[in-house]
């Protein structure tokens, strides 16, 4: 048994700091998964930290050490995953060695004393596919089109609408003052769409979104209408400034990247500047911030935008966020209803995975942190303690 111990004691301090070979990491979990007495294990940990890690002598308390072999467990689960992007637990993390500082200085989040949940398996009758793109583009005499899944965006002029390869739409969208009004573009839930403005303006349209504009701008401004989310990349014009209106506000560019949140369901509408400048009703934002409104005014906070336009890239992200606001995006991605039962945790969850995930893979290593339960029944997720 001590020689056993020393060899996970030398897996384990080079685990931390990611020295292992891919079979030295194999030799380890497979210590760690045919163990039966945690306890052991955890008391390694502290002869295991180099002394470049700086680890504080009694900085491990029980549930610290609980904590790190949660995190080997859910390293080693996320890593064994075949998705073309890597799902992981802290996604900015170069080195375990961080994720352990973490955990040691109490910036790791959770609730109670988390424990490891080793046979994670979503309980399931079917897998649910992600979102894809598809959305109807809604002309203004009221007739309506359905877009290809197969395409990813359309470009609006004046007269004419053809997707972003150039080809043209089914249906009659070429005539000559076709566009003289508002026209709309929709997604549904588990949809995104594309669109590019008749000023050149390329929007990226989230699940569960509407944006009205013009077929073509005239007068002094350029104004949209928006509900749901969307990315926007203007082209500038200070003679003629792009305005978008969302639920209680007008942002106003002034050369401008920028991401606006406006669901209903979300607690407040929050407009993420990423480049340039922006005015939200009357305060202006600067790039790596983002307004907050809801019903007691505007609060604006530097942020990292990384995090808000995640889903454009094709990404979930999630940083210290409750189980409510994570399956609210699941929700709307997957086109899912949730079905909460019982007590849910109060801890918050970090990680990242891909949009292009089942929906399995997306809950698995929430799962695996012992905090929270699911079972997809048909199109309902039902989430549990």
């Amino acid at each position: 048994m001590q020689k056993s111990n020393a060899r996970i004691q030398v897996l384990l301090q080079n685990y931390f700091n990611n020295l292992n070979t891919e079979t030295e990491n194999e030799e380890l979990w497979s210590h760690i998964i045919t163990s039966h007495n945690d306890q052991e294990l955890m008391q390694l940990f502290p002869d295991a930290f180099s002394d470049e890690m700086d680890v504080p002598e009694n900085a491990l308390d029980a549930t610290k050490k609980q904590t790190i072999l949660n995190y080997i467990y859910n390293h080693h689960l996320l890593q064994a995953s075949h998705q073309p992007k890597t799902l992981r637990l802290l996604p900015k993390l170069a080195a375990i060695a961080a994720a352990v500082a973490l955990i040691i200085s109490g910036v790791w989040f959770y609730a109670g004393n988390p424990v490891a949940n080793r046979n994670s398996k979503i309980a399931n009758q079917n897998d649910i596919k992600p979102g894809k793109n598809t959305a109807t583009i809604t002309l203004p005499g009221g007739s309506s089109v359905q877009l290809s899944d197969a395409k990813s965006g359309v470009v609006i002029d004046a007269s004419k609408i053809t997707y972003s390869d150039g080809s043209t739409l089914e249906g009659d969208t070429s005539s000559p003052g076709l566009l003289n009004g508002m026209t709309t573009i929709t997604t549904p839930r588990g949809g995104t769409y594309q669109v590019v403005l008749p000023d050149g303006t390329k929007v990226f349209l989230n699940a569960d979104s509407k944006l009205e504009f013009p077929g073509k701008f005239l007068g002094g401004e350029r104004r949209v209408k928006l509900t749901g989310e969307a990315y926007f990349v203007v082209v500038h014009n200070s003679k003629m400034p792009f305005k978008v209106e969302s639920t209680g506000q007008t942002v106003e560019d002034i050369g401008t990247e920028f991401n606006i949140n406006a669901y209903a369901d979300e607690h407040s509408t929050k407009t993420t500047l990423v480049e340039g400048s922006a005015k939200v009703n009357e305060v202006i934002l600067k790039p790596n911030q983002q307004s907050s409104l809801n019903g007691t005014g505007i609060k604006v906070e530097n942020v990292d935008t990384e995090l808000f336009i995640a889903w454009k890239n094709n990404q979930f992200v999630f940083e210290q966020d409750d189980i409510r606001y994570i399956m609210r995006m699941i929700s709307r991605w997957y086109n899912v209803e949730i079905v909460y039962l019982g007590e849910l945790p109060v801890t918050t969850f970090s990680g990242s995975v891909s949009r292009f995930a089942n929906v399995s893979e997306v809950l698995r290593p929430l799962e695996s942190t012992g905090q929270v339960k699911f079972k997809i029944e048909g199109t309902k997720i039902l989430v549990s303690r």
